[in-house]
């Protein structure tokens, strides 16, 4: 049973594990309904919130240390142990000067998947090295600064929807795999696994993919072929993809022993199958498909951390929690002052004060563009902290997020 104690925000600690509120959750921009004190930033937001929290007395200051260090490694024997460590390296470009490099990197990285997909299941063979090159350009922007890249995952080509689901797995793979610490080489070899993870789709007969409706079992049954046809594909496309067959084939495993195609359990599941596993659901689960509409980022962490345990490896779920943040990049934000934006960089110190790029004024109409960091105390005209007041849906008030960045981004920063 745990050990509740009542205490003052003012006396909270980094290490500390917060049970319950002062308010009900739903109340407050907290994903986790109970979650451990990881830096500065988490303590400032609940003390905006809260006036008191119950935490875990076993978590005081005594076992705060024991607590980071199991935030930091993730101990595993025989999966993790040593392989996972917090990223701490700071970005060494803004997502303001990387963003157009990235798009460039992005665009190619599209023409090529969709051109190796092809060829894959024609028969036909890759040009391995132009892959190579295209990914080690992509972890190359990602390293520099993964903010970029992961806005433009955010951006959808509903005309070539497996290639883009597998491309935004890309992003999100290496930039988790970055944020966990992962050596460049590895990011590389992640890259190439989340692209291919899916191409066994392509051979899914196109109105089962496109079914607006609910899927017969029959259906279904085919469906769930598609992790069994990647690797088969994958297997015949050559030695550069021997990293990827072992993703192919099992992203869609669970822990819990409820997934497919053959029902692997715990310590059957690879590294690098369970970080795509979790990417794959949030990247689908965020995309609008055919049969239903898109979920909010926030909608989908919560799924993630509900099955976090049985479905997915708990500790990783946790720290892609993190990296996502509370306003994950590309939302489309309205801050108290009634000026809409999008935020374009997380802010993990302080995960309520991203940056924003200001779109529309207080009146929802357009405005000269400028990027605004809510960490640097803005205010508005009353001279009150601004803040974020809600997030919005994709394309709320006719924020076309694809045709500005494929136009070019000019703006003014104000700090």
């Amino acid at each position: 049973m745990t050990n509740k104690l009542r205490i003052s925000v003012d006396r909270l600690q980094i290490g500390m594990s917060v049970i319950e509120l002062d308010r009900p959750w739903i109340e407050t921009p907290f994903l986790l309904q109970g979650f451990t004190i990881g830096n500065r930033g988490d303590i400032n937001a609940i003390q905006e919130y809260c006036q008191s929290v119950y935490i875990d007395a076993d978590s005081m200051p005594v076992r705060a240390k024991v607590n980071q260090k199991n935030d930091v490694n993730i101990d595993k024997p025989g999966l993790f142990n040593n392989l996972y460590k917090r990223h701490t390296e700071a970005s060494s470009t803004t997502v303001e000067k990387e963003i157009s490099t990235a798009h460039n990197v992005h665009k190619q990285t599209s023409s090529l998947v969709r051109s190796c997909m092809d060829d894959i299941v024609l028969g036909n063979a890759i040009n391995e090295e132009e892959l190579k090159s295209n990914v080690t350009e992509t972890v190359e922007s990602i390293v520099r600064n993964p903010d970029a890249m992961m806005w433009l995952s955010r951006l959808n080509d509903k005309d070539s929807v497996t290639s883009q689901h597998s491309i935004n797995c890309s992003i999100l793979s290496v930039a988790f795999g970055r944020f966990i610490g992962l050596p460049k080489d590895e990011l590389v070899k992640l890259a190439v696994c989340a692209l291919m993870h899916d191409v066994g789709k392509l051979q899914v007969p196109t109105e089962i993919l496109n079914n607006p409706g609910s899927l017969s079992e029959q259906e279904k049954k085919l469906m769930q072929m598609h992790p069994l046809n990647s690797r088969n594909l994958l297997m015949s496309a050559g030695k550069f993809f021997s990293p990827a067959v072992d993703v192919s084939y099992t992203h869609h495993e669970r822990l819990d022993g409820s997934g497919y195609p053959r029902g692997l359990i715990a310590t059957q599941i690879s590294p690098f199958s369970r970080i795509i596993a979790i990417i794959d659901s949030y990247d689908a689960m965020i995309t609008r498909q055919v049969f239903r509409d898109e979920f909010t980022p926030f909608e989908t962490l919560k799924y993630l951390n509900s099955n976090k345990v049985t479905k997915f490896d708990d500790q990783l779920v946790k720290l892609f929690i993190k990296m996502i943040g509370v306003f994950p990049i590309g939302s489309i934000v309205e801050l108290t002052s009634g000026q809409i934006g999008i935020v374009i960089t997380s802010n993990r110190e302080d995960n309520l004060r991203p940056k924003i790029l200001l779109m529309l004024d207080q009146q929802k109409m357009a405005m000269e563009r400028t990027i605004i960091n809510l960490a640097r105390s803005n205010v508005d005209k009353l001279g009150r902290p601004l803040k974020i007041a809600k997030t919005l849906r994709k394309g709320d008030y006719g924020i076309d997020q694809q045709k500005l960045i494929a136009e070019g981004i000019e703006f003014t920063v104000l700090n």
